[in-house]
């Protein structure tokens, strides 16, 4: 008999589901089987002496479950789930003691197990918590509360880019543009603090109802290798919009890793499909090692040679080649937007301010 369930026990009375004395009579049972390893769990006990059907128990369990993880974060209220992906799940969250809406992120148990990912995962949390930049989610709360690891951030209203994308296609080449420049500024932030991302991807771009770009996720998967071997088991970073280096697995991953990724997002977002494709992520991996990127523009010949020209330097699979920082990568984005403004008749173009708060930072120090 265990904690986990006498409390299942007492959920199943409130649920009307059965009675005090047929949980009582199931404790019993579960208790003269005593500790051994074969003994059951209270459920199956139920179910094998004909008070529960198996299925009622399967239902009442994932109810179970759901209700225990709604408040397992000390001072948070857990509301709806949000996504999931390699790094852990996501939830729509309630601080109680400030009544406000945020973002939590929980570990899955795999990682959370790995005391030296913790460490790692805790020091890098409370680093990004630390930064305030429009462009990045604010990091709020970091720790360990019930057995699960957390990270509290930011809630977001608005669509990913990955979201926009699977809704509605390629975007113009100058709103993808005002999108990879507001992100450029949040990447130069996270380097000034020696940050590096290392899953920068559509996905992890949040685009709020006002426009305002955010990167989510800044330096959470900073110290984790990526590498063929283990992406296939659900590791950090996306093949798709994995660096060379990453493919490697190399030890030394830097900015320029990111820059990379962000190019092959900003080409996913213009052409409407990743730069790489294949059957299984080894394969993906293998092409942004050893094959050719077909430049943007032969894949959408409506985009402007600039644009094209930027991707492909972001994506040059020599890090040498690549802009060598975001600030570098910031001046190039500008001057690609400049070529499109000029090949652009001024009825044609789109108001709003397009410089990203770095520039605007720089025209205001001069």
């Amino acid at each position: 008999m265990n904690g986990d369930d006498v409390g299942f026990g007492s959920f199943a009375i409130r649920e009307g589901a059965c009675t005090e004395e047929q949980v009582r009579v199931a404790l019993d049972a579960q208790k003269q089987q005593g500790a051994s390893s074969t003994a059951k769990p209270l459920g199956e006990i139920l179910a094998a002496l004909g008070f529960l059907s198996r299925d009622r128990v399967d239902a009442l369990l994932a109810r179970y479950r759901d209700e225990r993880l709604r408040f397992a974060i000390a001072g948070y209220e857990l509301r709806e789930k949000l996504g999931q992906g390699s790094m852990g799940v996501v939830y729509k969250a309630r601080q109680l003691s400030l009544d406000r809406i945020v973002a939590i992120k929980i570990l899955p148990p795999e990682l959370a197990e790995n005391q030296a990912f913790v460490r790692r995962f805790m020091t890098e949390a409370r680093a990004v918590a630390k930064l305030n930049h429009p462009n990045v989610i604010q990091g709020i709360d970091v720790g360990d509360s019930g057995g699960y690891r957390y990270f509290v951030m930011e809630y977001v209203d608005g669509l990913t880019v990955g979201q926009i994308l699977r809704r509605g296609g390629p975007l113009d080449e100058a709103r993808a543009l005002r999108i990879i420049s507001q992100i450029a500024a949040a990447l130069d932030h996270a380097y000034r603090n020696r940050l590096v991302h290392r899953d920068v991807k559509p996905d992890n771009i949040m685009i709020t109802e006002g426009g305002l770009a955010k990167l989510c996720d800044l330096g959470l998967a900073r110290e984790e290798r990526l590498d063929a071997r283990t992406v296939s088991r659900g590791a950090l970073g996306t093949p798709n919009y994995a660096s060379p280096e990453q493919a490697r697995g190399d030890a030394d991953v830097d900015i320029r890793s990111d820059i990379y990724s962000l190019g092959a997002t900003y080409y996913h977002m213009i052409v409407g499909e990743p730069p790489f494709t294949g059957t299984n992520n080894a394969n993906i991996m293998a092409a942004h090692l050893t094959k050719r990127l077909v430049p943007p523009i032969e894949r959408n010949p409506e985009l402007s040679g600039s644009v094209s020209r930027l991707v492909e330097r972001m994506m040059a699979k020599d890090p040498n080649q690549r802009p060598q920082t975001p600030g570098e990568l910031i001046t190039e984005i500008e001057r690609a937007r400049a070529e499109i403004e000029e090949a652009t008749p001024p009825s044609s173009r789109r108001g709003g301010n397009f410089e990203n708060p770095l520039t605007q930072r720089r025209r205001r120090l001069r």
